[in-house]
């Protein structure tokens, strides 16, 4: 009987690896080597802590860029590093204790597990804000996967504005894009599954004024997919009231590369693709460094310790006063390092 039963099984297994290796396959043929989504609508999470309420415009606030790496340290050698679920804890009292002596009011935050194996399936949006006490969040979900062969399983990950302001709307748009690991096979299996890149939009309430969050991950597998999704950045700040005052923050994965990918040595002899941000509005600045600073000044405030290379920026329109800006070097819950800016309001 149980040789009857294998008999049949047996080419319908085969049949099956066949048609997913199949599709693999098309998909990678068929699709272009990037491509960005339109934007759409995400949530707002109200958790009912505590909002601030700005009601002066010379009153100063603070806001913090972090890829917090899921909390998976300083050192990462794969995406599924086995830690114990305290150290996670750890990392994430970590991040909130840095958030409050700080006092933030905005926190743009990368790679954020919300139900990931990898961090013993704990949300640590919610537990971050229940530590915080803070009232809002706008998640965007940018990775939702459940790998069946590989130690990663279920990976559930967010790019996150969190505010102790009132949230008004949550815009985002996603990009794919195929890697480009020196083996073809890799890029064939792993396109499928890989993570989306992500922009936000996010509104923030502060009294009588409205801030524009760009909550910004880019892609990290080349060159062209960054400078098409900067040039998208740039229409979308275009198209924004001119009025508006905004913060476009995030990781720009600017000449970045993973392990296993060459290293993009022509990227890094090309003009910085950070010119598209600059030159998307009248005015606008950066909090550490400027349009025409060389890609060597540039990575000297960096952000990414094991390169020494800056990642992480945060532009802001002409309307706002930087009081005091720097990178954040006394946390170790990520292989990045945040940035943070102190501002206020101009007539």
């Amino acid at each position: 009987m149980m040789y009857t039963f294998l008999r049949y099984i047996t080419p319908v297994f085969f049949l099956l690896i066949l048609a997913v290796a199949a599709w693999f396959n098309f998909k990678w043929y068929k699709d272009p080597p990037f491509e960005i989504s339109r934007i759409e609508t995400g949530p707002i999470n109200k958790y009912g802590g505590e909002s601030r309420i700005q009601t002066e415009p010379e009153e100063t606030f603070t806001i913090i860029s972090y890829n917090m790496g899921f909390a998976a340290g300083p050192m990462q050698h794969t995406l599924a590093d086995e830690h114990p679920e305290s150290f996670f804890t750890a990392n994430l009292e970590k991040l909130a204790a840095m958030i409050k002596v700080r006092k933030a009011d905005v926190v743009l935050l990368q790679e954020i597990d919300l139900d990931s194996k990898r961090s013993w399936y704990m949300n640590q949006l919610d537990i971050l804000m229940k530590t915080l006490g803070w009232g809002y969040a706008a998640p965007v979900v940018d990775w939702d996967m459940y790998f069946p062969l590989r130690k990663e399983r279920k990976i559930t990950k967010a790019t996150v504005v969190i505010s102790r302001f009132p949230l008004v709307s949550n815009e985002f748009c996603l990009t794919s894009a195929k890697p480009v690991f020196e083996n073809n096979l890799l890029n064939i299996f792993y396109y499928p599954l890989l993570w989306k890149s992500c922009m936000q939009r996010v509104t923030v309430k502060a009294g009588i004024r409205e801030l524009d969050i760009f909550n910004v991950h880019l892609c990290v597998w080349n060159r062209a997919a960054r400078i098409a999704q900067a040039n998208f950045l740039a229409d979308w700040v275009r198209r924004t009231e001119r009025n508006r005052n905004f913060i476009i923050g995030g990781d720009f994965n600017f000449q970045a590369y993973i392990r296993g990918t060459p290293v993009p040595t022509d990227d890094m002899l090309r003009e910085p693709f950070l010119n598209i941000i600059w030159d998307s509005a009248d005015g606008i600045k950066e909090i550490l460094s400027s349009r025409t600073d060389s890609t060597d000044r540039l990575h000297e405030q960096f952000t990414f310790p094991e390169r020494k290379h800056r990642y992480d920026f945060m532009f802001y329109s002409q309307k706002l006063k930087l009081e005091r800006a720097g990178v954040i070097k006394d946390i170790d819950a990520s292989d990045h390092l945040p940035v943070f800016g102190i501002f206020r309001f101009t007539p």
